[in-house]
Order: structure tokens, then C-alpha cells, then sequence
């Protein structure tokens, strides 16, 4: 079955130009299935950094993506970043109902990888699709063999199966599900970790599900993704994850969320 009528956006949330984006807007441009725009997300440190980013986006639309992708360019300052955040303006401004996020250190594992994940859509009760990710080439021994080994017995255990893991490094979803429920800019007060490891995402997988729709992982659907962290930065960054999700799950639902964009839209810019 071809999947080339389904239109999908695509989000990436950047802090200025990553070492990966120009390199992720060429792997986006080679996919199977293209989306029909790519909104960047850009919490900027300063103007300069802006204004690079405004000409790596302008010479990516036209010497990648010419007339037939759509490039939007969300710029955030610093001050208002948080993870729920970036990802609901950038939604916000999707015009597809189907919204790929990734981040600007992120590279898709394949050709197929939109068209993997695009697959699932076709049972409507599917809210969203999350993908695995594995180390780049330079990432540290220990993140290739902590993540790879994951991967790989999630894959043998076919645990992926019922497994309900949903992050804005890899995922698709709904945005008319979305509307129901944004990702919740008031969690990091609810769960004071979240703050600076995220959660959002997995909140709103569990949402999903609580609703009666499904969210389901793909394991073709996966990227590259690293931060180049030893032992000793991984080992307390996956104790505190457990703990997040374990907090989530005691969420009496289902429940309302926060965002800041019902009071003020944010502007973005069409490159």
C-alpha cells in the first residue's frame, strides 16, 4: 500500500544551527514519502544565531526543497523556551493533520523512515507512533552499547509490540488530537524533573491512550540521536526518566493541559 497521499509536516526543534540540521533537511528531502513542509522551531541565543539559521533555511529551500516543501521558521528567545512549549507552537503552525517531530540532532535511520511510521495512520484509532533512536557514529561506547543493547532486545522481545513509548526525538501524531489536548506546559510544576528532562510527550501518550486510541512504536520508524554522555551521565538521566514516567502514570485521567498559545499566537516566518 502506497502512502504518498497522506500530507505531513514535519517539526524540528533546534537551539540555533546543531552540527545535524542541515544534514537531517537533506535526509528529510531524500524520504519516500515528503512532507509537504518543514517548520523549524528555533529557541535562538541571539540575533546572529537567527539570522544564520533565516540563511541555512533560505539556501535549503532552494537548493534542497524547492517550491514543493514549505519552509516555516518559528523563532523563540531563550527566556520563553520550555519542551512543552516549543512543541505546541510548532504543531500550532502545521497545516497537516499528521505532525512528525524530531530535533536538529537527530537524523532519520533510513529513506523509509516517514513512510514507516506514515504506515500506522491508516487505523484511525491510532493517536500516534513513536520511534526508537540509536547513537550516531560519535557517540560515546557507552551510549552505543546502553541504547543498541535496548533496541536490540525490545526488537527480539517484540516488546515494541505493547509498548507505549512516545518522544517528541522521534514521533508522529494527531494534530486534531492534539487541539483536545496540548502537550501540558503546567507538568514541570506537577512533576519538578520534567522541567529539564521533558515528559510532556510521554504525558500525552498516556493521554491517548486513557481516551481509547492507540499509540504505537515502530521500529523502522527510528533515528540517530546522541549527546555523546558517559556512564556516569547516563545511568542518573535514566533513573530520573523512570521516575517521570512512573509519576505520570499515577495522573488521574483523563485530564486537562496547559499552553500559553490560547492567549497569544506566536509568528513564524515562511523562508
Amino acid at each position: 500500500m502506497s502512502y504518498k497521499k497522506y500530507s505531513v509536516s514535519i517539526l524540528i526543534r533546534t537551539r540555533d544551527v546543531e552540527s545535524f540540521l542541515q544534514q537531517l533537511l537533506l535526509k528529510l528531502s531524500c524520504q519516500t514519502l515528503q512532507p509537504c513542509e518543514v517548520i523549524v522551531v528555533d529557541n535562538f541565543s541571539s540575533m546572529k544565531k537567527l539570522e544564520e539559521m533565516r540563511k541555512l533555511l533560505f539556501s535549503a529551500k532552494k537548493e534542497i526543497f524547492g517550491d514543493d516543501v514549505v519552509l516555516k521558521l518559528v523563532p523563540i528567545k531563550d527566556e520563553e523556551f520550555s519542551h512543552p512549549y516549543s512543541t505546541n507552537v510548532g504543531v500550532f503552525v502545521a497545516e497537516a493533520d499528521l505532525v512528525c517531530i524530531t530535533n536538529g540532532h537527530s537524523l532519520p535511520s533510513s529513506d523509509t523512515w516517514l513512510e514507516s511510521g506514515v504506515s500506522h495512520f491508516k487505523d484511525p484509532m491510532v493517536a500516534g507512533v513513536g520511534g526508537y533512536f540509536s547513537p550516531h557514529k560519535n557517540g560515546t561506547l557507552m551510549e552505543k552499547i546502553v541504547y543498541n543493547a535496548w533496541k536490540k532486545l525490545n526488537e527480539i522481545s517484540r516488546t515494541y509490540v505493547k509498548d507505549n513509548y512516545f518522544s517528541t526525538i522521534d514521533c508522529i501524531l494527531r494534530k486534531s488530537l492534539w487541539k483536545e489536548y496540548p502537550f501540558n506546559e503546567k507538568l514541570p510544576k506537577e512533576i519538578p524533573d520534567a522541567g529539564k528532562f521533558g515528559g510532556e510527550d510521554y504525558d500525552w501518550a498516556i493521554e491517548m491512550q486513557a481516551r481509547g486510541y492507540k499509540i504505537t512504536v515502530e521500529p523502522k520508524f527510528s533515528v540517530y540521536h546522541s549527546h555523546t554522555e558517559k556512564l556516569g551521565q547516563l545511568l542518573p538521566k535514566y533513573l530520573i526518566w523512570r521516575r517521570i514516567r512512573k509519576k505520570i502514570r499515577t495522573l488521574k485521567r483523563p485530564r486537562k493541559s496547559y499552553t500559553k498559545l490560547w492567549k497569544t499566537k506566536h509568528l513564524y516566518y515562511n523562508v
